[in-house]
Formats: structure tokens, C-alpha cells, sequence
């Protein structure tokens, strides 16, 4: 592989895309129509990579304009290309010909145009601007590399293209001499939002550094940490889904789970990793049974253990159960996640299965039916939510 095509599939294998992201898909004529896309919910972003060697002329004025219109420039057309297939398209080829997820509505679709430029190891900045067919992100393997390790969930990646594309549609300049990751650090620090930008700006060179430096951005890294408990949860399913591990369910059905959770963002993901991982210890000890949280963005988790020696498939029909009570605790939560598990034990293996509930128009009978249950098992009668507010970035 050159370092584009190698850059492409590590995009496509980092556990934050991999769910949404293909690359070298096919558009007209069986033809490659980007380098890398990604599809989540109403969002789509069109990769296209270029690798320029920056060469010496002799005279940098000349050098930086040869590669900044092969580097950059020439991505353009791929991109606007891929955008107009997409229009007319109903899913996304795979490479291999294979169907991939099918394209979000046209109504509210938002498309993300991302030209990466190889080659200049950040020597020659890069603008991100309008190029005459609608706003294009334009990185460098620097500053791709920034993003991608600080916003590592795919919601908070895609909601920052979203604020960055808002911001600069706004119609006054914005300048940004030092690079992007200043331009990142201005979005972070102000509640990961451009909102309170209103006139030309000009962001301080230096920013990213001095965020960096500051104490509650350590705290945040540090609290961050449980967070990826969660991410070894997506993976281990995973797993179980492509070693058929998982009795339960089809493979849609869980890739669609798996799609929800993995949906989090890094912060819903420290809440969700911390309560988890709070429940295997209560479980382990026969402290719980059972337990149910609300994530920041409105989906219910219901977590079960149960024995070693019990029987897998009533597990999972008490987890059912569990999910549909769930259900009633709260109107805005339509969908339900439950994992269920064995209870952790020294030196011993377990399993783990998962399911998807959801149900959009919760009715007077659905009502009865989640309270009848509740009299008869006992199932989140007097419910302990588990997850407690926090800042994202902690005081102490």
C-alpha cells in the first residue's frame, strides 16, 4: 500500500467508522467513486485522498502552488462526482459489488466533502473553504490525524464537521494561521460549538497548546479513560457477531445494535463504560441482578447477569422482558438495548448476547402489559438510574 490507500483503510478499520465507512465504493459504471465513504444517520462524507511529493524548484512560491493544486485541487472533482451519484443512488456499492447501508433521505441529508492532501508533513497550510460547489474540508495527514484521535466516536466527528461547515456558512472570514488543530481547540473549549462566533475571527495561533497545557484538559483525558470500557463492549460483540458467537439474533439485527451503541459519543461513553463496568463488580459479587441507565442521548440500557449453570435461552427471555419494562420507565426512550452476561467469576469463561428494542408509539396496552410484568417478576419496580451528571471536563 502508498501511505493514501494505507491512510484509507486504517480510516475504515478504526473502530469508530468501521460500522459506517467503506472503502473504494463503486458509483457509475461499476467505477470507484471515492477513495473512503462514510454513511450515519443523515450524514454522509465523501473521502478523497491525494499523495503529492512536495518537490524543490527552487522557488516556494511555485512549489506550494504546483502542490496545492495537485494535493488539493484535484480532489474537487471526485468529490463533487461522488456527491452527484449519491443524488440519484438509493445505497452505497461496496468495492466488491455488494450491497452496503442504504443512503439517508434526501430530505435533511447533510453531505460532508473531506479532500485529504498527503505529502506536505504539514509544511504548506491547507484552507478549508467553499471551492465553488459547496464548502470542502480540506486535511493534512497532521491535522486528519489530530481529529481522528481526539474526536474517536463517529458522532463526535460528524458533529464537528457539521459545526465547522455552520460556522464558515455564516459568510464572514475566518482566518486560522496556525492550523487546524487551533481551529479544533476553539471548538472544544467553547462547548464544542462556533455559536458565540459572530463577526471575522481570527483564531489564535498557539491555541491548541495552550488548551493542551490546562489542567481540566488532563482531568478530561483521565475521566475519559472509562469510557473505552464501553469500546471493548462494541468490540467484543463484534466479535461475537462475526464468530457467530451470539445465539440470538440475526446479523442485521445486530449489526444494528451495534450501531446504536457505537453511535455514542466519547462523553455518553464515559457514563455508559464507568455504570457497566459498576455493574460486573455488583453482579459479581450477587450484590444486582439486574440494572438500567439512560444514556445523554435519550437510549436505555438494560444490563442482566445471570449464573453460570443457568439456562442461556431463559436469560435472554428474561432480558426481553426486562427490555420491554424498560420501555415504560420513561416516554422519550423508544429504543432499549440489553446485554446480557454471565456473572463474572475468577478464572472462568462467560458468554454475553444483546438485543434491540424499539418501539416508536408506546400505547395503553403496551402500558399494562410493562406493569403486569412488573407485578409479576419484580423487574425495575423501584428503579436505581446509575448514571449521575458530570462535566465533561471534571473540576477536581
Amino acid at each position: 500500500m502508498n501511505a493514501a490507500e494505507e491512510l484509507v483503510f486504517q480510516l475504515c478499520r478504526r473502530s469508530f467508522l468501521r460500522l459506517w465507512s467503506y472503502a473504494n465504493p463503486r458509483g457509475k459504471k461499476g467505477k470507484e467513486l471515492c477513495d473512503a465513504l462514510v454513511v450515519f444517520d443523515t450524514d454522509v462524507v465523501i473521502f478523497s485522498v491525494k499523495e503529492i511529493a512536495l518537490r524543490s524548484s527552487g522557488n516556494p512560491v511555485v512549489d506550494r502552488e504546483r502542490w496545492l493544486r495537485a494535493a488539493v485541487e484535484e480532489s474537487h472533482p471526485q468529490i463533487w462526482g461522488a456527491e452527484r451519484w449519491i443524488a440519484s443512488a438509493d445505497r452505497v456499492v461496496r468495492a466488491d459489488g455488494g450491497d452496503g447501508l442504504p443512503f439517508p433521505s434526501a430530505v435533511g441529508r447533510r453531505i460532508h466533502r473531506v479532500a485529504v492532501a498527503l505529502g506536505s508533513g504539514g509544511a504548506i497550510p491547507v484552507e478549508s473553504r467553499d471551492y465553488g460547489h459547496g464548502f470542502v474540508h480540506v486535511l493534512d495527514e497532521v491535522s486528519l490525524a489530530l481529529i481522528m484521535r481526539e474526536l474517536d466516536t463517529i458522532r463526535d466527528f460528524v458533529e464537528y464537521l457539521r459545526a465547522k461547515e455552520e460556522l464558515y456558512g455564516r459568510g464572514f472570514e475566518i482566518r486560522v494561521p496556525g492550523g487546524e488543530e487551533d481551529l479544533l481547540a476553539v471548538y472544544l473549549h467553547r462547548g464544542r460549538s462556533f455559536r458565540d462566533l459572530r463577526g471575522p475571527t481570527e483564531i489564535q495561533k498557539g491555541a491548541w497548546d495552550e488548551l493542551t497545557r490546562k489542567p481540566e484538559f488532563g482531568r478530561r483525558k483521565l475521566a475519559d479513560r472509562a469510557s473505552y470500557a464501553w469500546d471493548s463492549l462494541i468490540e467484543f460483540l463484534a466479535g461475537e457477531i462475526e464468530g457467530e458467537g451470539l445465539e440470538f439474533g440475526s446479523t442485521g439485527e445486530m449489526e444494528s445494535l451495534l450501531r446504536v451503541m457505537a453511535g455514542e459519543d466519547r462523553f455518553a461513553r464515559r457514563m455508559l463504560g464507568r455504570t457497566f463496568r459498576e455493574f460486573l463488580d455488583a453482579a459479581a459479587a450477587e450484590d444486582v441482578q439486574s440494572r438500567t441507565t439512560v444514556s445523554p442521548s435519550g437510549i436505555r440500557y438494560v444490563f442482566l447477569a445471570h449464573s453460570h449453570a443457568g439456562d442461556r435461552a431463559a436469560r435472554m427471555m428474561e432480558l426481553k422482558g426486562r427490555c420491554f419494562v424498560g420501555r415504560s420507565l420513561e416516554p422519550r426512550c423508544e429504543t432499549v438495548i440489553g446485554i446480557a452476561t454471565d456473572r463474572p467469576r475468577r478464572g472462568a469463561g462467560f458468554s454475553m448476547d444483546a438485543m434491540r428494542l424499539t418501539i416508536e408509539n408506546w400505547t395503553e396496552e403496551h402500558q399494562r402489559r410493562a406493569e403486569e410484568g412488573q407485578r409479576l417478576f419484580g423487574w425495575f419496580v423501584n428503579p436505581a438510574f446509575a448514571v449521575e451528571p458530570e462535566d465533561e471536563y471534571p473540576m477536581i
